[in-house]
């Protein structure tokens, strides 16, 4: 397995206290028993991993731990799984190890011991500081939780911590939302998400949608430009759709997926990307844990991505960053010329104003940023 770019590793924890209504992550209910059982099978498979790549260790620059609620873990579980993973990954040169939280499973004693393991990044799972919200939404916590496990956090000596937070909720007026984000920029953390609710199918909000009370295109974008603008007042640079950072602390993980680099996932349903071949481990645990057993990997699918399906991915999860999709590293991946390849669609797309171009790049306008999806779509085969 050749990899020449530096390397991220995401494990997945697919078990929740309570699934919210919104969600549509490969997530079950949590019992300590059933996530230790789990443990076992991911330490297995990255085992198995490691002996199919034989003495090639490979270096890796970020890992982030994402669920389901990761901070379920106990910390010897999570030692087993950064020791395993130590026997076939360099991990010397990690400048971010990531982990998600829930407010509800924030302890002082647990995440001290989190940070003596190496993790250095929090990402906590606020979406909202309205209590009556919170409930809508099916979250576990209320809002008086939210600071305190942020103040636990400090305490515990974490510096880079994300705030999660969602606009476009249910029964939630303009005010209200922009309640929860000046909330969330007053505990002054050094990255908040702030993004759009989407409804997908086989969550509890989709059988209902017809009786949820979402507020319309024209409220949405008006929550979303109203964020940008406190945001941007208080000291958070936006360098992607939904991803706001203090200076320095921009999320090298994820840009590590938005410039289509390399990443190795382990676990139930998660993703990898190598040389432009896309894995994904099976969704069902029970068959997961059977693959491994037998000694297998527990992939799902695989597909190698080819032709202006690539190219057109690529300038996809480039677009997302504000920075947008560099011409050089589109020649170096393909050997052709972005605008060449795309002279129609981006000669469209600027003739509307929802890209932007100059020698080096392509953009998208703040117009586009409203409307990515519509302009993404413009890209594909």
């Amino acid at each position: 397995m050749a990899i020449k770019n530096s390397l991220a590793l995401y494990i997945h924890i697919p078990y929740c206290i309570k699934k919210c209504n919104y969600c549509d992550f490969v997530s079950f209910k949590y019992a300590p028993h059933k996530l230790e059982a789990y443990v076992n099978c991911l330490l297995e498979e990255i085992n198995i991993f490691c002996k199919n790549i034989g003495n090639n260790r490979l270096t890796v620059s970020t890992v982030y731990i994402g669920g389901g609620t990761p901070s379920l873990l106990t910390p010897e579980e999570l030692k087993s799984i950064t020791s395993t993973l130590n026997q076939c990954f360099d991990l010397n040169s990690v400048t971010e190890f990531t982990i998600e939280a829930n407010p509800e499973t924030i302890t002082f004693e647990k995440f001290k011991e989190y940070e003596a393991l190496g993790v250095n990044r929090i990402s906590m799972g606020a979406q909202s500081f309205n209590d009556k919200t919170l409930k809508i939404l099916g979250r576990v916590h209320d809002s008086s939780k939210i600071y305190k496990s942020f103040y636990i956090l400090r305490k515990a000596g974490f510096k880079n911590i994300n705030i999660d937070l969602m606009f476009a909720l249910p029964n939630e007026t303009i005010s209200e939302t922009i309640f929860s984000l000046k909330e969330a920029v007053k505990l002054n953390p050094e990255h908040i998400s702030y993004y759009s609710l989407m409804i997908e199918e086989n969550t509890p909000f989709f059988k209902m949608r017809d009786k949820l009370n979402l507020p319309d295109n024209n409220t949405e974008f008006l929550e979303y430009k109203r964020g940008m603008e406190i945001l941007k007042k208080n000291g958070y640079e936006q360098y992607e759709i939904s991803n706001f950072a203090k200076p320095g602390f921009r999320s090298k993980h994820n840009i590590q997926y938005w410039k289509n680099l390399p990443y190795i996932g382990f676990g139930v349903s998660a993703a990898s990307y190598i040389a432009r071949v896309r894995y994904k481990n099976l969704s069902n645990i029970a068959k997961y844990c059977s693959e491994i057993k037998k000694g297998n990997l527990p992939i799902d699918f695989r597909e190698h991505l080819i032709g202006k399906e690539a190219k057109a991915e690529h300038i996809i999860m480039n677009l997302r960053m504000t920075d947008g999709a560099d011409k050089k590293l589109y020649y170096t991946r393909f050997g052709n010329f972005m605008e060449t390849d795309f002279k129609k669609t981006i000669d469209k797309l600027k003739t509307i104003k929802l890209i932007k171009e100059n020698k080096n790049r392509l953009a998208l306008t703040k117009k586009g940023l409203f409307v990515a999806n519509t302009v993404f779509m413009e890209f594909l085969p």
